[in-house]
């Protein structure tokens, strides 16, 4: 009886792989839920490799929308053919920004570092970046909180259109630092113990161009301490 208990436990903790209903029938990183909670849940992701790009620059805030901008459109060149194969590749789901904030001396610089997901079928062999500051890399298996951020933009768009728009138009289709940070501090507090994540950095997630509306489906990440 005690087996079955644990048995029926862990079915319930840990949920089969089933991607955010606002990603419809596109590609995206696998995980499991492996427990809710009110306002945010725990999630395991695989392991899966990303095409990324990286900067440093001074401060948290209106900067970084324009620099985290230029990491966008980096690796968007990558996807549309700046490889070594010359292919298109399809965009997956969420754009992955790692981000350090208040780092270096004084804890006066941010380090930020964006992601997108190499597609499930060409895992084992990404064609490698023709741009040097841009590159391939591995994220290891790792649970996370998840605090989602919901909302609508105002105007209709979707990603290739705000990659070709103003910038106005990509700070609108993913990012607000501001919210993102006062939404990391808000998940913090809900899990009210600093021993079970890492809190020298977070990630964001953007989802936005997912859906036929208007909706901007985004979420906060705190890697926790296994």
């Amino acid at each position: 009886m005690l087996g079955l208990a644990v048995f029926a436990s862990l079915c319930y903790l840990a949920s089969a792989h089933k991607p955010p209903p606002f990603v419809r029938d596109l590609d995206c990183p696998k995980y499991t839920v492996l427990q809710s909670f009110p306002g945010y849940e725990l999630r395991r992701y695989e392991m899966s490799q990303w095409v990324a790009t990286r900067d440093l620059l001074r401060g948290y805030g209106a900067l970084m929308n324009y620099r985290e901008n230029k990491l966008v459109y980096k690796l968007f060149r990558y996807i549309s053919g700046e490889n070594t194969l010359g292919m298109k590749i399809p965009m997956i789901y969420p754009m992955l920004m790692t981000v350090y904030p208040e780092v270096g001396r004084n804890y006066e610089q941010s380090v930020m570092e964006m992601h997108f997901m190499i597609p499930h079928h060409m895992q084992p062999f990404p064609p490698a970046p023709t741009d040097p500051t841009v590159y391939i890399t591995m994220l290891p298996p790792m649970d996370v909180y998840v605090k989602s951020l919901g909302g609508f933009a105002n105007t209709r768009m979707n990603l290739r259109k705000s990659f070709t728009n103003t910038r106005m138009n990509l700070r609108k289709s993913f990012t607000d630092n501001r919210m993102n940070l006062r939404k990391v501090k808000e998940l913090m507090k809900q899990i009210n113990n600093r021993n079970l994540y890492h809190g020298d950095h977070f990630y964001k997630a953007g989802y936005d161009g997912t859906s036929s509306m208007n909706r901007h489906d985004n979420e906060v990440w705190l890697v926790a301490k296994n």
